[in-house]
């Protein structure tokens, strides 16, 4: 009786923060499109590097401190030792607090050196400044999520995650704007686009900040034995490191470009400026000194935005399934755990490559949707986003397969894994790079992506013991993609003409997915195996 009290709580707390996060992807997708609008190439290459050094520091010290937090927290719990719970609490403040603190003085302290290592304009110098309190704030906003977790308590999650979103919106919108109009004193002798830059992520630091106060709760005291700081303390960190390391490791994809593009730009514009221009599509208008920083900022703020939007967008639907892998692995049902595996790859394979196809037949399209009357930035940006889709659609699938070797225990693989595939996008951003700009910087992706992809579905099928992606599932889903591709770019070239462009591409788009449907339907492929499964 006890475990069915708890199921409702459960899957309503499920519901709750997959709706919150669904709503917070939507608002930070409003949020970065008329921000890039706003800000342009040049701003959004100063907004890019800031977040290049933000988010490895978010990857090291925030990603997987909120699990760490709720999985020894609901351990005490299940133990019902409530004041072991509330003492680790306490411990996990401090050191978040601490470790927070260090990371925003380190960022702040090595932001001039950060930004000759990566080739950045010092343009970029306030932008980075003003992101770094949102480390500690950060840190400290997980540990409080962590908790209420630990107690089934989704709801101050949720808000805090929704808080975050409305408040990055409409600070970040409002103080880009306002400070590119008329600069604080602080920001006198920047240009417009670098105090537009500084203003949103000033925003984003409010944003922290607000997410951090809507989740901190004031918690009874708890009378009881507890164990010593000292040991609260090392179980935290020894779940915690892990973590911390997978997680800096996927940033080595980003953290590869912002080391090795800006560099190269810089190095060709040197050379032959008006070579450079001509490879990369850049207008004679935007002059030279800007030149690498709007390059930049056009693939990371079109292209490589729009093509992250698709893998989150593309795991949803599988999020449900991966518990059940959990509770069959532990309960060692080897067959149920892989028919759950099959069925995750096998509903975003689904999803992954009707969008996938769709963006490689309209890149400009799907720019110009989202980007209206960005032209300079949309030509750089559309080759790229070309190239990178490949890759997108494999990280499609790598992102539920590594929570699934995570669910089978081996939480170490994806650490593992990622090192060969970083490899590979290094040493494809500097053959590439020189001859194809960023579209060589996107296709270095995607080799990676896909190389990452093979290891992974290589070390799955070692752990389950089964192929989970049968060859004839994916071949149908692939052979309705191009199916799609060809029906959409055939309709947005008609329809061009003939309706506005918003229109004419979303007409695209649906008669891209009716294609796919169908085809998918008339080749037995609507349902993978794993979906028919019992």
């Amino acid at each position: 009786m006890k475990n069915a009290h708890r199921h409702p709580s459960v899957l309503r707390g499920t519901l709750m923060l997959t709706g919150s996060a669904l709503a917070a992807k939507l608002l930070g997708a409003l949020f970065r499109i008329p921000l890039t609008s706003q800000l342009g190439g040049a701003g959004m290459g100063y907004f890019g590097s800031a977040y290049g050094l933000f988010m490895p520091l978010y990857a090291l010290l925030v990603t997987g401190l909120s699990a760490s937090v709720a999985r020894q927290a609901a351990a005490y719990l299940g133990q019902n030792d409530p004041a072991a719970a509330r003492r680790l609490l306490t411990v996990a403040r401090r050191f978040a607090l601490a470790a927070g603190l260090a990371g925003t003085l380190a960022a702040a302290a090595c932001s001039g050196v950060f930004l000759r290592l990566t080739g950045s304009s010092p343009e970029a110098l306030p932008a980075v400044l003003a992101l770094s309190p949102a480390v500690m704030l950060c840190c400290l906003s997980a540990v409080e999520r962590g908790y209420r977790e630990s107690m089934c308590r989704m709801a101050p999650t949720a808000l805090s995650q929704l808080a975050e979103a409305l408040v990055r919106l409409i600070a970040g919108l409002a103080l880009a704007g306002l400070w590119m109009r008329e600069p604080p004193p602080f920001l006198a002798g920047y240009s417009p686009a670098a105090a537009g830059a500084c203003g949103a992520v000033t925003g984003v630091t409010l944003a922290s900040l607000a997410g951090w106060l809507t989740v901190l709760r004031r918690e009874p005291p708890v009378s009881g034995a507890v164990p010593q700081d000292r040991e609260l303390l090392r179980k935290l960190l020894h779940m915690l490191i892990p973590a911390a390391l997978a997680a800096l490791v996927t940033e080595l994809t980003a953290l590869t470009d912002l080391l090795t593009m800006q560099h190269s730009f810089e190095r060709q514009l040197h050379e032959d400026a008006a070579a450079f221009y001509a490879q990369v599509g850049l207008s004679r208008t935007i002059p030279q000194e800007h030149a690498a920083a709007f390059v930049y900022g056009s693939y990371m703020g079109l292209a490589a935005a729009v093509a992250g939007l698709v893998p989150n967008l593309a795991a949803m639907p599988a999020k449900a399934a991966l518990p059940c892998a959990a509770q069959a692995w532990e309960a060692d049902d080897r067959n149920a755990a892989a028919a759950c595996a099959k069925q995750v790859l096998g509903m975003t394979l689904m999803a992954a490559v009707p969008a996938g196809c769709l963006l490689y037949s309209l890149p400009e399209g799907a720019l110009q949707f989202l980007f209206a009357g960005r032209m300079a930035e949309i030509r750089i940006a559309a080759g790229a986003l070309r190239c990178l889709t490949p890759g997108m659609v494999c990280l499609c699938l790598t992102v539920p397969a590594f929570s699934l070797l995570q669910a089978a225990g081996r939480a170490d693989l994806p650490v593992k894994l990622m090192l060969p595939a970083a490899a590979v996008k290094l040493l494809g951003n500097l053959l590439l790079l020189p001859g194809m700009g960023t579209a060589g910087a996107a296709l270095a992706t995607s080799l990676s992506q896909a190389v990452l992809l093979l290891c992974v579905l290589l070390a799955m099928r070692k752990v389950f013991g089964s192929g989970l992606l049968p060859c004839k599932t994916a071949v149908r889903m692939l052979y309705s993609g191009s199916l799609c591709a060809g029906a959409a770019w055939l309709c947005y070239t008609r329809l061009r003409c003939l309706f506005p462009q918003r229109a004419a591409f979303l007409l695209a788009l649906l008669a891209g997915m009716g294609s796919y449907a169908g085809t998918l339907l008339l080749t037995d492929g609507i349902r993978p195996p794993a979906l028919s499964h019992e």
